[in-house]
């Protein structure tokens, strides 16, 4: 079955296909969706309480640790598999966090207090630190935020938390977006499509891994079909942006580029509104058709 890192292998060997001048902007955009996908990990978080504190219970009711689902602790550090997945160290003083530490280095500091100790900062060195006198909600929008780009995909899974899930999804659309206007713009008539086609299943197949669900390429396939986006209309839509480069020289591509962009992100609201949402697809449908023709907030002008 196809996995995800190879979805988006497949698409990052043809953007290697364009050619050099075109290409080089292209690859910038797309970082941001490698590291998502092809460098995707779990999040490591060191959670640190007081002695007496009932640290373990917050940090577990906080994460949803799943009970019954963990790999067996590597020293202080436990591997707990639920929607997704954690590595998780919960210590109670300075001599368990050196010893932590020693085995692995965390994605960021989580305090079950308000403050922190100076010598658990001089620990901590550059690591985000997140406090935990707080919402449930503020605090996992926090850890979503500091966590490297790598980690945060597994983190929405396991949080389950929606206001997380939709910030990745966002980030994603805006990096799918960012790459489709970009080779949208190119003077290259076609030969982009299996490009913009791919991107734009690999964010619907992302939306529904951020969302906890499982995908396939069955239920990507068939979401865009029912969607309407087929390939059909998106040759109109290019290949008339692509006509105005003969009425408005000097501004044909970039009105190219932003139809490329526009229809990508109206596929990334839609896979949003009904895989996180739970939108019905006839209302899905309609947000589609409308989100396409406006210029998405990710284009400049």
């Amino acid at each position: 079955m196809l996995t995800l890192p190879q979805m988006a292998g497949g698409v990052e060997k043809l953007l290697a296909r364009l050619p050099g001048p075109i290409r080089h902007p292209v690859e910038r955009e797309w970082q941001p969706i490698a590291s998502l996908f092809l460098h995707r990990r779990f999040p490591r978080l060191l959670v640190i309480g007081e002695p007496g504190a009932a640290t373990e219970h917050w940090a577990r009711t906080l994460l949803r640790l799943p009970a019954g689902d963990n790999e067996p602790p590597q020293g202080y550090w436990q591997t707990c598999h639920g929607r997704g997945t954690l590595a998780v160290a919960i210590v109670e003083c300075e001599a368990e966090a050196r010893a932590a530490l020693a085995q692995a280095r965390p994605d960021l500091f989580l305090y079950l207090a308000a403050r922190e100790t100076p010598e658990f900062a001089r620990l901590r060195g550059d690591t985000p630190a997140i406090f935990g006198e707080a919402p449930r909600e503020t605090i996992l929008a926090a850890i979503g935020q500091a966590l490297p780009l790598d980690a945060r995909l597994e983190f929405g899974r396991a949080s389950g938390d929606p206001a997380v899930q939709w910030e990745i999804a966002a980030q994603l659309t805006r990096s799918c977006v960012a790459v489709s206007a970009a080779i949208g713009a190119q003077p290259i008539p076609l030969a982009d499509f299996p490009i913009l086609t791919s991107l734009q299943g690999l964010l619907v197949a992302g939306i529904v891994t951020a969302s906890g669900r499982e995908w396939s390429a069955k239920l990507v396939r068939d979401f865009l079909a029912a969607l309407g986006a087929n390939l059909g209309v998106a040759v109109l839509l290019r290949e008339g942006a692509r006509a105005a480069v003969k009425l408005l020289p000097g501004f044909g591509n970039a009105i190219s580029g932003a139809v490329a962009g526009a229809g990508t992100y109206a596929v990334g609201r839609a896979a949003s509104a009904y895989f996180m949402e739970g939108r019905p697809m006839a209302e899905v449908r309609r947000r589609f058709r409308w989100s396409r023709k406006k210029r998405p907030p990710e284009l400049p002008g």
